[in-house]
Order: structure tokens, then sequence, then C-alpha cells
């Protein structure tokens, strides 16, 4: 079976439709969400609305998901990400809100385990080092593991007692082993901070065991402007830009 992966769309409409097309065009009917729909960006509904159409999904709360319905505090937020909360509270129907509110924070299936930061601290922890891998092996079961909040596209895998780290270009696509355990970041749709501002996503076979990772154009300039008109931190509309 063939699933959509992505994660952090960050309210980034533009980004999120030329995904969604993209695997359209692939018969891409499954889906894997990584969290973070909405903060930074324009257009929360928009992204909420589009999210909660997708049939076949299965999706895990961002922390910034999880600061908009109250499931966590907003304290660790810097001014521009409580800023475009703000945002998102003003204009989310209170569907969108049950919506968010109803959508856990961890999943773990047949298949495969979705967490949005790591399956020790669902939230907040990040998984960058090949050590923070290591230390979350015994968090989750399987040989699959999905994960956001980071933004970079990245895969760790855990083989033999040895654990290997690599960053995942456009096209590359990781076979997997049945001996060997993965952790898969599809990268952000709405917020790339690699150096690469295309929106990012994989597809993941599960009957073949692979994993490929996608970069797409968007009109950044249209979801910029739109940012501008809303008044957004300047910070935020930059970096979009340049992908950091």
């Amino acid at each position: 079976m063939l699933y959509g992966v992505f994660s952090d769309i960050h309210s980034n409409f533009q980004a999120f439709e030329k995904m969604l097309e993209f695997f359209k065009q692939n018969n891409i009917e499954n889906f894997i969400c990584c969290g973070d729909i909405v903060g930074y960006g324009p257009q929360p509904a928009k992204c909420l609305d589009a999210v909660m159409r997708l049939k076949n999904l299965s999706i895990v709360s961002g922390n910034h998901d999880a600061v908009v319905c109250g499931k966590i505090d907003a304290k660790w937020f810097n001014p521009a990400a409580l800023m475009a909360i703000k945002i998102v509270n003003e204009e989310i129907s209170g569907a969108m809100l049950g919506f968010l509110a109803n959508t856990p924070a961890f999943v773990e299936n047949e298949e495969f385990s979705l967490v949005h930061g790591s399956p020790r601290k669902h939230f907040m922890e990040y998984i960058i080092t090949e050590e923070q891998f290591a230390n979350n092996l015994k968090f989750w079961k399987g040989s699959v593991c999905f994960i956001g909040h980071s933004h970079l596209p990245m895969c760790f895998k855990y083989s033999g007692g040895e654990v290997l780290k690599e960053s995942i270009e456009h096209g590359n696509k990781i076979i997997m082993d049945k001996s060997s355990r993965y952790i898969f970041n599809s990268g952000s749709v709405g917020q790339p901070r690699d150096g690469n501002p295309l929106a990012s996503c994989g597809i993941f076979d599960s009957q073949n065991k692979s994993f490929q990772i996608f970069r797409l154009k968007y009109d950044i300039e249209r979801t910029q402007k739109l940012m501008k008109e809303k008044n957004m931190p300047q910070p935020l509309i930059d970096r979009l830009r340049f992908g950091l």
C-alpha cells in the first residue's frame, strides 16, 4: 500500500495544495500526517479544511496544534509563533478546533508508528542526532516510525546494534531491510528548514518497504503576500524564501 507522508504544513496552503496535487497525480489514496497543521503561516482554516477532507488518514497532533486546543501550554513559544497562534484562534471554526482536540498524540498499528516529536516525548523532543534516536528505540514497536517537528527530511536506522543517520534529498529512495528499525522524517510542507525552500513530503510503500522524499515548487510569493496582509512578523515571511 502506498502512503503519502507529510508533516508541518504550518498554515501554508499554497505549499499544501501543491503536495495534494502531487499525491493525486501519483495515485496516493492513503495518508500519514505527523502534525502541526497550523502555526506560522497565513491560512490555518484552509489547511485544516483540506486535512479534514482526506480519507484514509492516519494523523497525530503537533505542538502547535496542541497549543491551539489547550493540550499543552504556550510558554515555550517565541513571540512570532504566539502571534501566528492568535491568528489560528481567530480564524478556525469550532469543528476545526474539535478536530484538533480529538487528534491523538501517538498512533501505532501493524504497519507503522506515528508521532510528531518523538515516541518518548510526543510534542517537545526533537530527533536530530543518533543519540536521540537510540534513546527512543524502546518507546515504540515495529520496524517503522514516522516523525516531524524538526522540519528536516532524514532517516535513522538501527541495525545490528549500530545506529545510522542520513539526510534525504529529492528523489532519494530508502529500501528497508527486514532486520532493521527506521525512523523517517518527511521534512516540512510549509516551512522547510534544511536550506531548501521547496515543500517536502514523502511516499511510503508498505508492501515493498521503501520510503522516498520529494521536493515540490509552490508559489512562495503568494504565501508571503498573504502573511504581509495579516501583518505577520517579517522573519516568518523572509525565512520561506531561504528554507530556514
